[in-house]
């Protein structure tokens, strides 16, 4: 695993990390003063927005069903 940069730990990643990007590239998006800058911040912004998304359908995607009332797991 890659050190995560801002923090310099070896930790993943997670879906508010990816949104805090997100956020970040936005914000400097809105100051930069050339157009191709911008787009491109825009574009990575979208990218992180995406990103996070897909951790959240894959954690979903990998949480364990509940148990059934009485604690015993349901049959399907």
């Amino acid at each position: 695993m890659l050190p995560y940069a801002d923090f310099g730990s070896t930790r993943a990643m997670t879906k508010n990390d990816c949104r805090a990007n997100a956020l970040k590239c936005y914000q400097i998006a809105q100051v930069a003063a050339d157009r191709d800058v911008r787009r491109t911040l825009l574009d990575l912004a979208v990218q992180w927005r995406e990103l996070a998304d897909q951790i959240e359908r894959l954690q979903w995607e990998a949480a364990p069903e509940p148990a059934s009332p009485g604690g015993r797991p349901t049959l399907h």
